[in-house]
Formats: structure tokens, sequence, C-alpha cells
């Protein structure tokens, strides 16, 4: 188990040029843009613009602050439909490939976000919201799992540790214990906390 909290992060300009990513984990430890396997970020977005280009990278973004994003999606060689989806604090994590021509518009005001990045050959993602009340999962196929707490406070429990508490910007990460033997943890989260999970599963077991 690894945790983080807000004065470990690390603020970077965006891969393009258009802003600036606040970096909450990366893996493996000392990675790069260019060769990391996940990579869990926040970013504010003031401005209307494109997003970066990452191909070969699965992308899940969640907005947690701000009136919405509108993404607008261009078709590329035919394959891909272009389209628009407007993202609210209310809307699901969305998910979308990381070479795909993605441009922002603000509904109105800046917009803070959570973004989860994983190499597709390598790994898979799921992203989901969680908020007050008692949560018991078990990802009976997950290597690693990220809990990240975004507002409030929460408790979490798994079979191999006692008690640990959360607060807004905490995040931890739990690997699986044995192999094969997936990830459960218990979470009792207060009254208006929000906190993401993420689970990643990897295709090659043999990677650490």
């Amino acid at each position: 188990m690894q945790r983080w909290s807000v004065s470990n992060y690390q603020t970077m300009p965006w891969k393009n040029g258009g802003g600036s990513t606040t970096e909450l984990a990366i893996f493996p430890a000392g990675a790069h843009l260019d060769n990391f396997i996940w990579r869990l970020s926040t970013a504010q977005v003031a401005v209307d613009g494109p997003f970066s280009s990452f191909p070969g990278i699965d992308r899940t973004l969640a907005v947690l602050s701000g009136a919405g994003l509108i993404l607008h999606t261009k078709a590329e060689q035919g394959t891909t439909p272009s389209g628009a989806v407007h993202l609210t604090q209310n809307s699901p994590p969305y998910c979308f490939a990381g070479e795909l021509a993605v441009t922002a518009e603000l509904s109105e005001g800046s917009v803070s976000d959570l973004n989860m990045m994983t190499r597709r050959d390598v790994c898979t993602h799921t992203m989901q919201k969680l908020l007050a009340g008692q949560h018991r999962i078990h990802a009976q196929d997950a290597r690693q799992m990220l809990l990240y707490c975004v507002a409030g406070g929460a408790r979490l429990t798994t079979p191999e540790t006692a008690e640990e508490v959360f607060c807004s910007g905490d995040l931890m990460l739990l690997n699986e214990t044995h192999p094969a033997s997936g990830i459960a943890l218990e979470l009792t989260a207060d009254e208006g906390a929000i906190l993401f999970l993420i689970t990643l599963e990897f295709l090659d077991k043999g990677v650490d």
C-alpha cells in the first residue's frame, strides 16, 4: 500500500503547452509522459483548446468542479464518428482513446478535472465515483487499485490492513497481495464525501 497527499503532487505543463496539470501518481515510479504504464492527474482548464495526443493510451476524464466541458471529437479516416459530449460534475467518468482529435469547450468558466491514462497494450482501467455511505468492493481481476478523495472524509479497511482515514486530496494505491487474488476493501464515506476508485487490470501478469 502506498499513500500520497497534497504536498507530494507535482505540477507541470501540458504536453501540448496549453495549460498545466498536477500529477498525482505515475507508474512505474519515475516514469515520464513517453514511457508510463499508468498516470493519474488533475488539471485546471481555463480556456478552450485541443487535448494533447497520446497514441496507444486509453483515457478517462471526470469533472471535479466548474460548470462543465463539452468535448468535440473529430472523425479520423472514417472509423470514428464525430460528435460532442457534455460533461458535468454529475456525469459518469468519460472514456476515450488518447489518439483521438478531441477539443474541449468550456460551458461557463474554468473547470477542474481528473484524468486517468493507461497504456493500452499493458493494462486496462475503470473509474467509478463513490459518494457518502458504505461501499464493499471486491475486484477479482484487479492487480492494482487507486482511491482518490476529492472532498470530505472516509475510512478504508482491507482484509490485510487496519483502518485508514482519508481526507480531501489524499490518494492511496493498493496492490493485490497474492497472484490472481484480486483486491477487496470496505469504505465508509462521510456525508458530502466525493471519491474516485480506479481499478487496474494488467494484460501481462508479470508486470510489477
